[in-house]
């Protein structure tokens, strides 16, 4: 029963070539505002060779915020905002975690994931995550700065 399921999901999840992983090689400062932070908390990068696409490799990219609120009143935060800025381009995710309210002294966990077909992008190759306009509060979106990463030393 349960041993088979873990087991199995394990199994399933197999093609991963690294396990979620405490913290990054290197992460800017969270980005602050208005007693709005958003740090990078958790990783998970991994390149495979796209069986389809013999001249592109595939990343896959999933990174945890933690948002938190010291603000003096709600906000919303909408990970599907996001954006990873990598090898010129903007990249919006794969998919995310749906938008949330965080109360004013809370926070939250979101997690973002990036599927990417580009040969120029490895788990070894500083980029940053775009959060400006994730989150807001009432109808006004904060500005805030992208936060830089290093997700790994090696090209996984």
């Amino acid at each position: 029963g349960w041993t088979a399921l873990v087991f199995s999901s394990v199994v399933a999840a197999g093609g991963c070539s690294e396990a979620w992983s405490r913290s990054f090689v290197r992460t800017d400062f969270p980005a602050n505002q208005g007693g709005v932070s958003v740090a990078l908390v958790e990783r998970q990068c991994d390149r495979r060779i796209d069986p389809n696409w013999s001249y592109a490799d595939i990343l896959g990219l999933d990174i945890q915020m933690l948002v938190t609120n010291s603000a003096g009143s709600a906000l919303t935060f909408d990970p599907g905002k996001v954006r990873l800025l990598a090898d010129g381009e903007a990249r919006a995710p794969h998919r995310s975690d749906a938008s949330e309210p965080i109360p004013s002294g809370g926070s939250k966990t979101f997690t973002v994931h990036f599927l990417e077909r580009d040969d120029n992008l490895a788990c070894n190759v500083p980029m940053a995550l775009a959060v400006d306009g994730a989150a807001s509060i009432g109808s006004s979106p904060l500005p805030l700065r992208p936060v830089s990463f290093l997700a790994s030393n090696t090209d996984i």
